[in-house]
C-alpha cells in the first residue's frame, strides 16, 4: 500500500453505526490482513487521504466509479479534491470532519475522469498519528440512479428511499424491467427474422434477377440484420435470466448445429473483416444432441458474447478455438483466442457490472461492460460457473454446464 500511516494509530472517533471505525489506542495499524481484506473487497469506494486530500490508498471499486484505468493512475492525482464538482464542498466536508470527527451520508457532486458528473454519498472519519499527521478514511457511493428515481416519482420520495434499500423492491424492479425488455426484444425479433429470411430469398433469386450492385447491397444488409437478430436474442435471454432466476429447463441440443454454427454465421462479416481464423481442433464437439440444463437462446447468448470478446481482444488476424469435455455430472466448455492475455490487474473487472477493460495502448474501450456480467448470471443460475484463464499466447474463457435440472 502506498504511503501507509505508521503502525501506531490513535483513532478519535468510535461510531457504533460504523463498526469498521475501530477505537485504537496506540495499538496495531488498521492495515492488518483482516482490514485489508475488507478494504479491498468492498463493493463501494473505500479511500484514505491525507489532510490535503492527497490519496494514500483506494480500492478497485473506487477506481471503477471514477473510471480511471488503474489504481496507480488515480494515486498520481495531486488531490482527490480535484474530482469534486464544487470546491466549497471540499472545505465544508473538511471543516465538519475536523470539528465533529465524522461526516455521514453527505451528498456531494463529483466528476469522473472523463468529465461526467454524478452524485455521491460520502461517509468519512478522522484519525491522527502519534506524529501529528492527520488522515481521513471513508466510503463513497454513487447515488445518481437513486436520486433520478426520486425525481421520477414525485410525492413518493420517502417510499422510494425506503424501498430502494429492500430486497422486495429490487425484486419488483427487476420483474418490471425484465417484462418490458422481454416484450421489446420479442417484438423486435419477429420482424428481424422476417427481414433476414426475405434478404436470403432475394439473394437466391426467388423474386427474380437483380443488378449486381443491388445484390451487393443485399449481401451487406444480410449480416447486419443477422447481427441485430442476435442482439435481440441477447436482450431476450437477459430479460429471462432476471425474471426467471429460479427456473431452468433441460433441452437436447446439438452444440455445433444449434448453437456454435448459427452464432459464427451471425458474426461472419466481423470475422472476415478482422481476418479471424476459426480453429476446430481444440476439443471435439460431440456429434448429435446432448442433454443440457439450459435453453438454446441462453446458450447462444453465452457463445455470442464470448466470440465477440475473442474477436475484440484477440485483435486482427487472431485465431479463435472452442472446446468441450464431458465430466460426468457436468460439461466443461471454453472459447480461446490468441493474442495478448488480459493484464493481471484488470482481470477482476471481467465479470463485474459495467466492468469495461482495455489492453495496453487501446484507448477505445466501447460497450457498457454488461456482456460478461450477464452471461455469468445466466450460467450461475443454471448451476454452472465461468472464469478466465490466461495462457502464454492468449486468453481462455472456461465455463461449466450441469446436466441435471436445478430447482
Amino acid at each position: 500500500m502506498t504511503d501507509q500511516p505508521n503502525n501506531k494509530t490513535n483513532t478519535i472517533i468510535n461510531d457504533p453505526a460504523f463498526p469498521e471505525h475501530r477505537q485504537i489506542e496506540c495499538g496495531p495499524s488498521p492495515y492488518d490482513s483482516e482490514y485489508n481484506k475488507y478494504f479491498y473487497s468492498a463493493c463501494d469506494m473505500r479511500f484514505i487521504v491525507k489532510q490535503d486530500w492527497k490519496l494514500v490508498d483506494i480500492n478497485e471499486s473506487g477506481v471503477a466509479i471514477f473510471r480511471f484505468e488503474s489504481k496507480d493512475e488515480m494515486l498520481l492525482l495531486d488531490s482527490l479534491a480535484s474530482l469534486f464538482g464544487n470546491r466549497k464542498d471540499v472545505d465544508l466536508i473538511q471543516r465538519k470532519i475536523e470539528e465533529d470527527g465524522l461526516i455521514k451520508d453527505f451528498t456531494v457532486a463529483m466528476r469522473r475522469k472523463d468529465g461526467g458528473a454524478f452524485l455521491a454519498s460520502m461517509t468519512a472519519h478522522l484519525w491522527c498519528e502519534e506524529n501529528g499527521v492527520v488522515y481521513y478514511e471513508g466510503v463513497l457511493r454513487d447515488i445518481s440512479t437513486f436520486k433520478r428515481m426520486q425525481h421520477m416519482l414525485p410525492g413518493s420520495e420517502k417510499c422510494v428511499r425506503d424501498d430502494i434499500q429492500s430486497e422486495s423492491y429490487n425484486r419488483q424492479l427487476n420483474h418490471h424491467v425484465a417484462q418490458i425488455l422481454s416484450m421489446m426484444s420479442h417484438d423486435i425479433r419477429g420482424p428481424l427474422v422476417a427481414i433476414a429470411a426475405t434478404l436470403k430469398l432475394l439473394l437466391r433469386g426467388t423474386y427474380g434477377n437483380m443488378d449486381e450492385s443491388v445484390r451487393n447491397t443485399i449481401r451487406d444488409l444480410l449480416p447486419r440484420a443477422t447481427q441485430l437478430l442476435g442482439l435481440a436474442e441477447d436482450y431476450l435471454s437477459g430479460a429471462h435470466s432476471l425474471e426467471n432466476s429460479s427456473k431452468s429447463e433441460c433441452e437436447m441440443l446439438d452444440l455445433r448445429h444449434d448453437i456454435i454454427d448459427p452464432v459464427l454465421c451471425e458474426m461472419e462479416h466481423e470475422i472476415q473483416y478482422n481476418h479471424v481464423r476459426i480453429d476446430n481442433r481444440l476439443g471435439a464437439i460431440p456429434a448429435g444432441s446432448i442433454h443440457v440444463n439450459v435453453k438454446k437462446i441462453w446458450l447462444k447468448a453465452v457463445y455470442r458474447n464470448l466470440f465477440k470478446n475473442a474477436i475484440k481482444y484477440g485483435g486482427e488476424g487472431c485465431t479463435i478455438a472452442f472446446g468441450f469435455e464431458d465430466h460426468g455430472s457436468y460439461y466443461r466448455l471454453n472459447v480461446y483466442n490468441t493474442g495478448i492475455p488480459i493484464p493481471q490487474d484488470r482481470r477482476e473487472k471481467l465479470f463485474t457490472r459495467f466492468g469495461r477493460i482495455g489492453l495496453d495502448g487501446d484507448a477505445s474501450v466501447d460497450g457498457i461492460g454488461l456482456g460478461l456480467y450477464l452471461i455469468r448470471e445466466i450460467i450461475r443460475k443454471h448451476g454452472g460457473d465461468i472464469w478466465y484463464e490466461a495462457k502464454r499466447r492468449g486468453s481462455d474463457f472456461v465455463f461449466t454446464l450441469v446436466k441435471e435440472r436445478i430447482e
